[in-house]
């Protein structure tokens, strides 16, 4: 048995303790195991408030899939085309966070995401408007993006400095 095979089964497992009816579907591209999961209006169930089940789901896989399989497997996973709904609403935001910055010409915090979120927000801008530029600030349950003037800020904090440092790499 491959191994998205027994990942397959293992999330069947779990995601029909969940709800009564969903299909699971694993597939692999790139090094990333991606597992697709169906479960038409039960969704929610899965999904979460603000994605927070589908996060604890996502990790319990890797657990399980260290365990059964001996090594770290890179998975993510995605309910009802939930992931891409997800990306679609936060570029929304960032283009409209993006757009305060340049009306009003100060940096501006796009607050209570998580580092996946922070991730698809700096990707977003980074490709899209090159005259802004993205870092993170605080630490914790209060770490924010922070939205900026490329001009104004070439430097960014991270969470283990006090002082500003290289933007080369968003956390």
């Amino acid at each position: 048995m491959d191994h998205t095979q027994k990942i397959q089964e293992m999330t069947q497992v779990i995601v029909d303790y969940m709800v009564p009816e969903a299909t699971v579907e694993v597939m692999e591209e790139d090094g990333m195991v991606k597992i697709l999961i169906q479960a038409g209006e039960q969704a929610p169930a899965i999904i979460g408030r603000h994605g927070d089940t589908i996060r604890s789901l996502q990790k319990i896989l890797e657990v399980a899939c260290f365990n059964q399989l001996g090594t770290r497997v890179e998975l993510v996973v995605n309910v009802n085309d939930y992931r891409e709904k997800q990306v679609e609403r936060l570029q929304n935001i960032a283009l409209e966070i993006a757009q305060k910055v340049r009306e009003q010409q100060r940096s501006m915090p796009f607050r209570g995401l998580n580092s996946y979120e922070r991730r698809i927000v700096h990707e977003y801008i980074t490709h899209n408007h090159p005259d802004l530029t993205t870092y993170s600030s605080g630490e914790g349950r209060f770490r924010e993006l922070v939205i900026d003037l490329q001009s104004a800020s070439t430097h960014a904090y991270n969470e283990h400095d006090a002082a500003p440092t290289s933007t080369d790499e968003e956390s």
